[in-house]
Order: C-alpha cells, then structure tokens, then sequence
C-alpha cells in the first residue's frame, strides 16, 4: 500500500449507541456521510474494569500494547514512568512530520518535525514549539479551571492572550460564537452548560492553521467535550433508566445536552473533512464508550470538588515537599519529593474521614512516590458535616463546606468497553464494516497506513479488511523494537 498521510480524530468516549439513532434522524448528515463512505467499526477495550479510564485505554490505543506493557495507570504520571512508545514516536523516529494536539498523556511536549500541544491535564504550558504556549495558557485556564493570580487575570492580560491567540489562528467568527454564548448566558443562566461546546471550536482554529502549515503526515486532534455531557447528563435525557427521580426541570434544561455535544461534533467533522486532501486517511475513533451510571445513593454521585489543594496541602503541612494538580473534577494528583513523605501523604489521605470512621473522605491510589484521590460521595453528608485527619490530629476538623465545593452537578454516564472508528479516504473501502477487533488493532493499522513497520511488541492486528487492496504478509513484517 502507497503511504498515506493520517489523521486521527480522537473524539473521547463516543459511541454507536447514541450515534446511529441521530444519524437515523437526520441530526449528524456528517457522521452519516462517513460512515457510508468509509469503513465503520466498534472496537472493544482491552482494558476494562477498574482500569476501563480513557488515559489508560487512549494510551493503548497510541502504543498498541495493553496496560500491563504500557504501564499507564492515571492520569499525569510521571512521563519516564510509561513503557511504551506512541504512535507519533514511531513516526519521529523514521522522519515523518508530526503534529500531536491534546492527545491524553502527552506531557511533556517533544521537538518533532511539526507541531506539539499536550493535553489540557498538563502541570504546565509547555509546547513546541514554545510560540504555542498561549494555547495552553487557555486551556490549562478555562478548560481546568485554573486559578490565575490577580496580576495575569486582569482585562488587560486577557486582551494581551487574545491578540496572540488571533496570531495563532482563533477565527473572528469563533471570537463571535464565544461573545454569543457569554451574552445568552447573561442573559439565561440555564445555557451556560454550552459552553464546554466551545473548547473543540477555539482549538480546532489552531489545530487546523497549524495542519495547513506544517502538513504533518500524522496528526492527532482530541477533545472530550462529548464525555462530559455524557457524564453530567445522561440521566435528564433517559430519566426511565435511573432509580432517582429527574425533575422537569432537569430534563427541560438538560435533556438536549449530549445531543447537543453529538451535533457540535458533526459540526467539527465537516470541518475536518475540508482541512484534510485526497492522499489523507481520516481516522474518527473513540478508545471506549459510556453508558448509564446507576447508583443505589438516593442523591445520586454529586461531582463535587475540592475548593483549594493549596488548602489541603497546608492541612497536611507538606507544602513545601509536595506538590498537587487537579485533574478532573473529583480527582487530584500529589507528588511527592520523597518516598517517606508519600507514604505520609497516603495514609494521611486514607484515614481522613466526614462525621464518622466509616465514612471514608477519599478512595486513594498510589504508584511509586505519586498519589491519585478522589473525593468520595455520600446521601448523609449535609452543611454542618466537618472533615477529620486522624494521622494529623485527632482533635482538629473542618468544616465539610469549607474544603469541598458541590459543583450542583450528578454523574450519570460511566465507561463502557465497546468504542467507535470510522476509516475514511486515501486506500479505504467505501461502506466497508469491521466485525470483531478491538483498540489494540489501531495502532498497527495506522503504522501500516503511513507506510510504516509494526514494532513485534505490539499485540494487535492490522485491520486489512478496511483497505481497498489488501496489504501482503510481506509489507507488515513486524520489526523487532525493545518497546
């Protein structure tokens, strides 16, 4: 097969489930388009519970090799700590251009021939090259909800990162769309949930000046903007299927929300499908999908955060051997300097606790000297429960309210093992179907699309049945490569 160039649009958690009945109702006339002009598959994770996470099974996806070779166990862990080389890697290293943009475990960035953005759980602005940075300097801000301090959160500092983020491609008419919905929302406050439909717009300005620049002969572009309406409100739009009542109100307001997130990214489809030429494959995958989240909790799990780990931090008086990093909404990251300030750390975290012993304050996972917590979610929780750090002091408390911010928000949506792929353009059959496979087969299958051989260690298989011509044995040979 002649080389094609590749891209691949990681769209975070999507799933046939939700698709096909959207398609079937004339609301994605793109995902439509693709699905019967390309080849369309369900891949299945290899990866499932507890470790069914979207770092752990995106990173199969770029490596080809499960969790127990690739070694990824949550997210931002330190980056020497995973074994296994990614797909844009391997690209690097037989010299292709290469243009990597919020691919999930990609800190730090790497000089490439082309371009490199981490993903928006990065512990820094880090790019390459570093012009990029204000990009980052957006996400890490308003995609994280990083706080700034008073001297860079000023008018005058936003005017200053808009004008560069004009230079780096946001369109006038993205700039437009953002002022609309800041003006709607002033207006009704109900809409502001569509704002995180706005991150994969902003970004996709970059991206796709940064494609036309470069023309990277593979790409990557993600965005997670679906998983969290899956996530958030899965219960308002299929109320039937929960235990816990949905109001009215819940469904009047959210009940179009994953819809919404579903035609937002048809909306992105069509504009890939004019960045990209006609010696291009376009990939459009998800490394898993969702499904409802039922819990016996009468409130349902609230998403609840921590209102600041520089507080937390101070309680545990690690300030200065330590440092924190919010990754999602209930979960945070702490790295410690030391071994024995980790395991301080650790059971400090374990044994803390709301009102009573057996209310557990945290559910705590560690690898080497970093630790992983998240906030745990109980019915009896109310404003006077207070928070207890038994390895610190047996007699001091806070109040619950004080350390824990309730963001109003409920799970619904959990992670479910079967995924999505659409293989569309250079070499691809037209309204091809793949039956069984799973996400270990994609890297091998992009390797082979780009021209390139298979590393031996990875455990997939190429998926011929999607190429208009057969590849030959001998043009897969697997190279032997030590990860």
């Amino acid at each position: 097969m002649k080389r094609a160039k590749v891209l691949l649009l990681e769209i975070n958690e999507i799933t046939w489930n939700l698709i096909d009945p959207l398609i079937a109702q004339g609301k994605l006339p793109n995902f439509a388009f693709l699905k019967n002009e390309g080849t369309w598959a369900a891949p299945t994770s290899v990866d499932l519970p507890p470790q069914l996470d979207p770092w752990i099974t995106w990173t199969t996806v770029y490596t080809g090799r499960p969790q127990a070779a690739h070694n990824v166990y949550f997210l931002e862990q330190p980056p020497s700590s995973i074994k296994a080389r990614r797909i844009w890697e391997y690209c690097h290293e037989k010299g292709l251009s290469v243009g990597v943009y919020s691919s999930l475990c990609s800190w730090p960035p790497q000089a490439v021939k082309g371009f490199y953005v981490p993903d928006t759980f990065a512990p820094d602005t880090q790019t390459f090259p570093a012009t990029l940075e204000p990009i980052q300097d957006l996400n890490l801000t308003y995609t994280r909800s990083v706080r700034l301090p008073k001297d860079k959160d000023g008018l005058l500092e936003k005017l200053k990162l808009g004008s560069k983020l004009f230079k780096l491609g946001l369109k006038p008419q993205t700039a437009a769309r953002i002022v609309n919905q800041l003006v709607r929302e002033k207006k009704n406050p109900e809409v502001r949930w569509q704002r995180v439909a706005l991150q994969p717009f902003i970004n996709f300005d970059f991206f796709s000046s940064l494609y036309r620049q470069h023309q990277p002969e593979f790409a990557t572009f993600h965005t997670n903007h679906v998983a969290h309406y899956q996530h958030t409100y899965w219960k308002p739009m299929q109320p039937e299927a929960f235990p816990q009542e949905t109001s009215p109100e819940e469904i009047r307001i959210y009940g179009d929300a994953i819809e919404h997130g579903y035609r937002t990214t048809d909306e992105l489809l069509g504009r890939v499908l004019k960045l990209i030429d006609q010696d291009t494959t376009l990939v459009i995958a998800s490394s898993m999908g969702q499904k409802p989240f039922i819990t016996e909790l009468k409130k349902g799990r609230r998403i609840k955060q921590l209102r600041s780990l520089d507080r937390l931090m101070e309680i545990l008086e690690v300030t200065d051997q330590a440092r924190a990093l919010a990754t999602m909404s209930d979960q945070f990251n702490i790295y410690a300097e030391e071994k024995s300030v980790a395991d301080f750390i650790t059971t400090a975290l374990r044994t803390a606790y709301i009102d009573t012993p057996g209310r557990p304050m945290f559910s705590v996972e560690t690898f080497e000297e970093s630790i992983t917590a998240t906030l745990k979610s109980y019915d009896e929780v109310n404003e006077n429960s207070r928070c207890y750090f038994p390895y610190l002091n047996e007699k001091d408390s806070y109040l619950y309210e004080d350390l824990v911010h309730n963001t109003g928000l409920v799970k619904s949506g959990c992670h479910d093992p079967q995924g999505m792929m659409i293989l569309y353009g250079r070499g691809i059959k037209r309204g091809g179907h793949l039956g069984d496979c799973n996400n270990l087969d994609i890297a091998p299958t992009l390797l082979t699309l780009l021209g390139l051989p298979i590393p031996a260690v990875m455990e997939g298989r190429v998926l011929n049945e999607a190429f208009l011509t057969e590849v030959v044995p001998q043009q897969v040979q697997k190279m032997g490569m030590a990860n």
